[in-house]
Order: C-alpha cells, then sequence, then structure tokens
C-alpha cells in the first residue's frame, strides 16, 4: 500500500479526537523551518497536521519498517514543536515499538479504513493528563506558531 493511502484515514481519525487537520505531505503547504535545531536541515514538512485550540499534533508516516530509525529522528524533531507525535505505519505492520514509548510518541496502526491508536498519547481522561512521560521541554512559542501555520491554512482550504 502507498503512503499517501494513509493520509486519509488518519486525517478522518484527527477530526474524531476534536481537531482540524490537514494533510500535507502530498502538497507541502506546511514548511517547517528547523535550522536552529537541526543544522543538517533547513526545514521539515510534516505528512499530517491537526490543531485543536493551540495545541498541535503531527503525525509522520511510513510504509517501511527499514525506515523506522528515520522516522523516530523526524519525530523527536516534531516532539520540539508539537503536543501530540506519532509514527503511522500499516496495521499489519505494527507492534508495540517499545522505544517509542519510551520517547512519549505515539503508534498508529492505519488501514485504508481504520486507525488504531497502538502506542497510546493521548489525554485519556477530562484532567487532560498525558500517558506519557515528557523527556524534554516542549517548545510552547514554537508550538503556538505552528498553531498559527496551520490555522491559517486551513482557512485558505
Amino acid at each position: 500500500m502507498k503512503q499517501e493511502l494513509l493520509f486519509k484515514p488518519i486525517r478522518e481519525w484527527l477530526e474524531s479526537q476534536g481537531f482540524n487537520a490537514v494533510v500535507t505531505g502530498i502538497k507541502p503547504n506546511i514548511i517547517v523551518p528547523i535550522a536552529d535545531l537541526l543544522p543538517t536541515k533547513v526545514y521539515l514538512v510534516p505528512d499530517v497536521v491537526g490543531v485543536k485550540d493551540n495545541q498541535v499534533a503531527v503525525i509522520e508516516v511510513e510504509t517501511s519498517l527499514d525506515k523506522l530509525t528515520e522516522v523516530i529522528g523526524k519525530c523527536m524533531v516534531w516532539k520540539v514543536c508539537a503536543t501530540l507525535v506519532y509514527a503511522a505505519y500499516l496495521l499489519e505492520k505494527c507492534q508495540r515499538f517499545r522505544i517509542l514509548e519510551a520517547l512519549g510518541i505515539g503508534l498508529l496502526g492505519v488501514t485504508s479504513k481504520e486507525v488504531k491508536e497502538i502506542v497510546k498519547i493521548m489525554p485519556e481522561n477530562s484532567a487532560g493528563l498525558f500517558k506519557v512521560l515528557e523527556l524534554h521541554p516542549l517548545d510552547f512559542s514554537r508550538e503556538a506558531g505552528l498553531a498559527h501555520l496551520i490555522k491559517s491554512m486551513l482557512k485558505c482550504l
């Protein structure tokens, strides 16, 4: 299955969680500058993003397990910019990658019709408590800027 076929169910799943969501992996509508974080890259383009209030979710989508370390690297950069960060793979390829739990990265198992949160990180109660322990602080001003960018793009669609 092609990576692009996973984008729509992920967007719909994010929307079911209360986020306004958009696919950016096909047409790079959102380019996030990261030169100050990673000197070898000037920017990254997320695959799917969502915003709820000023809280941002970023999902990095991949179909090949051979690229897991690359996906983890991108997710760690996203952790500086977003409250919720997920790696997403075909459901049939998903296992509970323990490293993701240790890093506070969620894992989504995706088919053309459904999304399962294999490694859960969404708040599970009304108090907004997350299931994972953060290993590093989130840059709230960077997240607010990304939230503003996503909201602006959503208005244009």
